[in-house]
């Protein structure tokens, strides 16, 4: 991409609502563009790589303070390694106790899902069970 871009072009280049570029520049996360002398926004190639990279951080379950975080440390040099090692550690431990809880949901919902399909077949109502399955999973600290 050679040609800066309007607003509306990133936005949809980056599978974003342009009201969600706006509020990452609002919040930090994309640095204020360029401006026409009509006062459109004008965006280079490094917004569209910014946003994706929100993007793909959000998808993961980083949350835009986070994400914030981690865009402010790059190109900081040697001395925010340390910082940089926290974060992932954090980020491993974190990651490591939402898959053990997404383990036992799915662990729990496969158990009861042979149930239900019986239970519907008799014409039983399944859904109070399924949110309470959902209600306990809820709870890392609790097993499905």
């Amino acid at each position: 991409m050679t040609k800066p871009l309007l607003i509306g072009q990133l936005a949809k280049l980056a599978g974003v609502k342009p009201d969600s570029v706006r509020f990452y520049e609002r919040s930090g996360l994309l640095p204020r563009p360029e401006r026409t002398p009509s006062g459109y926004r004008v965006y280079q190639e490094g917004a569209l790589k910014q946003l994706s990279f929100i993007k793909k951080a959000q998808a993961l379950g980083f949350t835009l303070d986070e994400i914030k975080r981690i865009l402010s440390l790059r190109g900081q040099g040697p001395q925010t390694c340390r910082c940089v090692v926290a974060i992932a550690e954090a980020t491993l431990t974190e990651t490591k106790a939402k898959l053990d809880q997404l383990q036992r949901f799915h662990d729990a919902l496969a158990r009861n899902l042979k149930g239900w399909r019986r239970s519907t077949k008799n014409g039983h109502k399944i859904v109070a069970d399924f949110c309470a399955l959902i209600e306990s999973s809820a709870d890392p600290t609790r097993p499905a």
